[in-house]
């Protein structure tokens, strides 16, 4: 795998944290809008918008973490496999309240469970990346990874 490869893994990377990062900021400064489809009526309650302000932060956290992380090449696929890990927490979380959430939970679920595998994808990607660029300079005996 190239350079070119790790750089276009590590842009999507950058850009799925900065869309993660938004979403926080959406969450804490307009809870209900954002939690709404996910638990409904409770989204206007005391409980619901300190919730959502608190999931807001952890994204803005996962999501400022992994954009500095994808475009410093450091520490990437971890960030990414945190990411993932916070929105499989929030899928099985869904699931297994599934009956008292609003119809609107299969978007929340099919967005959460999606993130999860990209985020997945994502930290495979790069890893198999820098592995490619080892096994290259292995061979060679020149320092040919990033």
């Amino acid at each position: 795998m190239s350079r070119d490869w790790r750089k276009t893994v590590r842009s999507a990377g950058a850009g799925w944290g900065a869309a993660r990062a938004l979403l926080g900021v959406m969450a804490i400064t307009r809870p209900p809008s954002v939690s709404r489809p996910w638990i409904g009526e409770d989204a206007y309650t005391t409980g619901g918008t300190v919730f959502a302000k608190a999931l807001g932060a952890r994204d803005v956290a996962l999501g400022a973490g992994t954009v500095v992380a994808a475009l410093s090449g450091r520490g990437f696929p971890l960030w990414a496999l945190a990411s993932a890990a916070a929105d499989v927490g929030d899928t099985l979380a869904t699931r297994q309240h599934w009956h008292e959430l609003p119809r609107t939970r299969m978007f929340i679920a099919a967005l959460a469970g999606g993130s999860a595998v990209a985020g997945t994808a994502l930290a495979v990607a790069d890893a198999a990346g820098a592995m490619s660029g080892r096994c290259r300079e292995t061979r060679s005996g020149e320092n040919t990874a990033e």
